[in-house]
């Protein structure tokens, strides 16, 4: 594993901006996977079928992803990109080569669980206190 060595003294990344929309409606347990993913901004990403899986997106903000791939077998899986490289250039802040095309961040494991709108809520919070999470002034 290769370690960098960075020295930033004021540099915050401000997440404010990227949580959900506090009037919109979330999902709860008794609503149906599909409407919840209606509900949390997501849309078909199906450009040609694919066995036993279907592929939805939803952009919270011009650098944030959340994919959801829903299973035949009544799972979904969950994962999200953050497009690093663009929200840094646009700050004035280089990282790497500035290869937009080639720098996302992601999570290290996607999240698996059943095709439910509670499930659905959980992992998008969790997801959204990860991205929080990130602060370069007190790395921890």
């Amino acid at each position: 594993m290769r370690r960098w060595r960075m020295t930033i003294t004021r540099i915050v990344l401000d997440w404010s901006g990227f949580h959900r929309d506090p009037g919109r409606r979330y999902a709860g347990p008794s609503m149906d996977f599909f409407e919840a993913l209606q509900r949390h901004g997501f849309e078909s990403n199906q450009i040609r079928a694919s066995r036993g899986v279907q592929t939805f997106a939803a952009r919270p903000n011009r650098y944030l992803t959340y994919w959801v791939h829903v299973y035949d077998d009544g799972t979904a899986l969950f994962t999200w990109e953050f497009a690093v490289t663009d929200y840094l250039l646009e700050r004035g802040i280089q990282l790497g080569s500035s290869e937009s095309l080639n720098l996302f961040m992601f999570p290290v494991s996607d999240e698996r669980g059943s095709q439910d709108g509670a499930w659905l809520a959980s992992v998008i919070d969790r997801a959204e206190a990860t991205l929080q999470s990130v602060t370069f002034l007190e790395p921890g």
